[in-house]
């Protein structure tokens, strides 16, 4: 019986390893890893039976639809090979990215043994260090390209991350910018002036964050990287229907929501 194991490292190296996907690494027959941290990579070779970096399927495909469509059908592949297959993903193995995650729905479809595992996101070490609570006001997170192409409407009153910021209307890895599509996007909704953060989470205990607060209108001019997130706060806060209070029968010094 074959059994496939996906986790995420998570963001800062070892850091934010769980005892449960250390566990799966030492433990699996084989372990194939994606990710940008050389002191993690060593390790991953270290402590595993055997490894083998995806490096190689990733960066020999120029578009980056076509790499991630390689790496689900190699972790097929090498999941019938062994008895239990990990692979690990930088961050968390489903967020914005969808290589394992395919590879365990075509697995479960043909009746195999498919798990994926939690681990900590770029998105929860922003929630940390911008002092975020995302159930206050609510929070959309998305894609930036997903944003534009599909005209999604954005809620002001609610906390925003757009994610891939520097793959913009990207499908390759061409460096050419497209940033002022996606600002003049953002100018629908955001006065020119509203203050948006660059975020990038330390990808070392001995690194610290990025967190550098623009003004919207030099967006398209400010450095962005890979790993580089969005956020966007709130406009203003949305007013208390007073319709609703009555009908649930609630007072407004009785709730919990921030006033």
């Amino acid at each position: 019986m074959h059994k496939l194991i996906i986790v995420g490292s998570g963001i800062k190296s070892l850091s934010h390893l769980t005892e449960e996907t250390k566990k799966v690494i030492q433990n699996s027959d084989k372990v194939l890893y994606l990710i940008n941290e050389d002191n993690l990579k060593k390790w991953i070779q270290l402590e595993a039976k055997q490894s083998e970096s995806l490096d190689p399927i990733y960066f020999s495909h120029s578009q980056r639809i076509e790499a991630y469509k390689a790496l689900t059908k190699y972790i097929i592949e090498e999941y019938y090979k062994v008895s239990i297959l990990c692979v690990v993903f930088y961050g968390h193995p489903t967020v914005l990215a969808d290589s394992g995650l395919n590879a365990v729905k075509h697995i479960k479809k043909d009746g195999g043994n498919a798990i994926i595992l939690p681990a900590v996101s770029a998105q929860d070490c922003l929630f940390s260090d911008l002092e975020i609570d995302p159930g206050d006001r609510g929070c959309f997170s998305i894609e930036a390209t997903e944003l534009v192409l599909f005209e999604r409407k954005i809620d002001i009153h609610a906390h925003i991350i757009l994610w891939q910021v520097a793959n913009f209307g990207k499908s390759d890895r061409s460096k050419v910018s497209k940033l002022s599509i996606l600002k003049d996007y953002l100018y629908e909704y955001y006065p020119t002036d509203h203050s948006i953060c660059l975020y990038e989470a330390p990808s070392l205990p001995t690194y610290r964050s990025r967190i550098e607060w623009i003004s919207l209108d030099c967006f398209d001019k400010s450095i962005i990287n890979s790993v580089t997130t969005v956020y966007i706060p709130p406009l203003k806060k949305k007013m208390l229907s007073k319709k609703f209070l009555n009908l649930l029968d609630l007072k407004i010094e009785d709730l919990t929501l921030e006033k």
